[in-house]
């Protein structure tokens, strides 16, 4: 056959058969290949296309596998932001608050409190999702809390300014260093009849949970409440004075009846019990309860380190939860008629049309599906608190 001459039909036949019996041999795919007289040369370059072919599938593969990933941050960073700015307007709410008090009363001691809560929720919020955040935008929102923050420390400085510094007169302070302590000589009591000093009311003592230490703060000093007590009926009558705090603490299977309010509300360390109590004007703290039922109304709930409550709650803002699991949430129940007339009115701040029961957030959970530490509790197992 001459050079560049086309083949013979039957030499063309044959070297298709062979190249068919060969890719049968082989596995190969020879339908995107040109024919080549080299069966053999044919069947390498077969071999190449399909080796292209798979390559270029799995760039594509890889391609939608890491676009479904970054759609996946972009929305968990969208949820988060969105958590972030509802918080934020929350404690802006708090600092404008605070900015029209002309005084340190207690209202605007209690908004101070509360917007330094504010403002260490905010950090630990930025903090805890750190791993997903772009380094800008967690810049930025560092900021922004950071400047919430100073307007804070100048608010305060405002309300209540510091005492300046100044040195006491010598002879004076000489003169207290040499008396002896009167708890301290011969163990005498401040009377005088032997019996050991009184020790001064402390912070009740805050317990660790399963991640470090609890970041709730314990009830304040000389707190009033019902303590370490268990298989009681506990009841706070309508009347009694509301404007400081109220605690419970190391309760077991006890029933407590809250018909006062009071300017926060301290819970901690119950087991087996059911509260029912009137709104109360500033905060609600719940830490380290399990197994209960508590029906709660305040501006601000906060959740710790419990598990397995039922809460009925009337909120102004969104509860919060951290380190909690298996918690459920109801709408706070109407009033009796005898207590519907002035609970709402004595605990400043809340509405009654207004009730975010349902918007719970949870610190440990910032995606934007559903939290698995807390559910609605079905209306069917909804039970009325008992006031009498």
């Amino acid at each position: 056959m001459a050079q560049g001459a086309s083949p013979a039909p039957n030499d063309a036949a044959a070297a298709a058969a062979e190249v068919r019996r060969i890719a049968a041999l082989e596995n190969c795919c020879t339908t995107l290949c040109l024919w080549e007289p080299d069966a053999r040369l044919m069947i390498r370059k077969a071999k190449g296309q399909e080796r292209a072919r798979k390559s270029e599938h799995a760039a594509e593969a890889r391609k939608a596998d890491r676009s479904e990933d970054e759609k996946h941050r972009l929305e968990e960073i969208r949820a988060f932001e969105e958590h972030f700015a509802v918080e934020l307007r929350a404690a802006e709410e708090t600092a404008r608050e605070v900015g029209e008090a002309a005084a340190l009363d207690a209202k605007a001691r209690e908004g101070l409190d509360w917007w330094l809560e504010q403002v260490r929720m905010l950090h630990a919020l930025v903090s805890g999702a750190a791993h997903f955040l772009p380094t800008n935008t967690r810049e930025k929102l560092n900021k922004s809390v950071d400047e919430l923050e100073a307007r804070q420390r100048e608010a305060r400085e405002r309300l209540a300014p510091r005492k300046k510094f100044g040195f006491k007169n010598r002879s004076k302070v000489a003169g207290r260093q040499a008396a002896p302590a009167p708890a301290a000589a011969a163990g005498a009591g401040a009377d005088g009849t032997g019996a050991a000093a009184a020790p001064a009311p402390a912070r009740d003592a805050a317990p660790l949970d399963g991640r470090g230490r609890d970041t709730l703060d314990a009830a304040p000093a000389g707190c009033e409440g019902f303590r370490d007590r268990a298989d009681a009926a506990l009841v706070r009558g309508a009347g009694e004075a509301a404007a400081g705090d109220f605690a419970l603490q190391n309760l077991a299977r006890c029933t407590v009846l809250l018909k006062s309010t009071s300017r926060a509300l301290w819970i901690r360390g119950l087991r087996h019990c059911i509260v029912v109590a009137v709104p109360v004007g500033g905060s609600i703290y719940v830490t380290d309860c399990e197994d209960c039922t508590l029906y709660l109304g305040a501006r601000q709930l906060r959740v710790h380190t419990s598990a397995r409550v039922d809460l009925y709650v009337h909120a102004s803002s969104h509860p919060i939860l951290e380190h909690c699991t298996a918690l459920r949430f109801a709408p706070y129940p109407p009033l009796p008629a005898a207590l519907a007339a002035t609970a709402f009115a004595a605990a400043s701040g809340l509405r009654a049309d207004h009730n975010e029961w349902n918007h719970v957030e949870d610190f440990d959970w910032l995606k934007a599906t559903h939290s698995p530490n807390w559910a609605e509790l079905p209306e069917a197992e909804r039970k009325a608190p008992q006031w009498e």
